[in-house]
């Protein structure tokens, strides 16, 4: 088990639906420590990815509060809220979200040049992370060229190229086979065990089983 620390991030009774339907989530509260691994899981429609979505600042709760260090987020302007996600939080998405028009290495180095890093050592650590999870040969091929399973593990380097101090991920190990899974998964612990705060929207028993913490959604569908 990780050291748990303070609450990288918490949410404070969150409220988020979508138009014309039912509050997808309603009076949500949860804190996320430093150094822990949490895995969210419930039934499609609990609610899982949108939570992410509002923990990781790309959706603005109808109630409720979201706290990154210790600070409330909901008075700050989009363009200060991209400036956090860009230099606070790691994404893992679903679909790995992928530009398809870039080369695989470009899609890891992105997210330096929004924090105005310089190019050559994000190359650098984009190439040694892409070399643990075994997609360093593909590093000019463009996404349409890959497997869904390279395509989710580039999606997680760079995640974890900035070292964040927080990971979303949305069923990260779902197009993996159980040897990746299991690479994947670690590789999120380790990070975690580092200081960070590691939250995973999963469906997988075997993946619960690794992180933490669990946090049961299925009454909030």
């Amino acid at each position: 088990m990780s050291q748990h620390g303070p609450a990288l991030l918490a949410a404070e009774e969150v409220t988020f639906g979508y138009r014309r339907g039912e509050p997808i989530v309603t009076g949500w509260s949860a804190e996320f420590p430093a150094g822990t691994v949490t895995a969210l899981t419930g039934p499609s429609g609990s609610g899982k990815s949108t939570l992410l979505y509002l923990l990781g600042l790309m959706l603005r709760p109808h109630a409720g509060r979201v706290l990154l260090d210790g600070t409330p987020v909901e008075g700050r302007t989009d363009g200060d809220r991209a400036r956090l996600r860009a230099h606070r939080f790691g994404f893992v998405f679903q679909d790995a979200a992928l530009d398809a028009t870039r080369t695989v290495l470009d899609n890891v180095v992105e997210t330096a040049l929004y924090r105005r890093q310089p190019r050559q050592p994000a190359v650098a650590a984009a190439r040694t992370l892409m070399r643990r999870f075994g997609v360093d040969l593909r590093a000019t091929h463009k996404p349409g060229q890959i497997s869904g399973g390279q395509a989710q593990r580039i999606a997680l380097c760079r995640a974890l190229l900035a070292a964040p101090p927080v990971v979303l991920a949305d069923e990260p190990t779902g197009n993996l086979d159980p040897a990746t899974s299991r690479t994947v998964i670690a590789a999120l612990r380790e990070h975690a065990a580092g200081g960070a705060a590691v939250v995973i929207a999963t469906h997988d028993p075997a993946v619960v089983a690794q992180c933490d913490r669990h946090l049961d959604l299925g009454g909030q569908a």
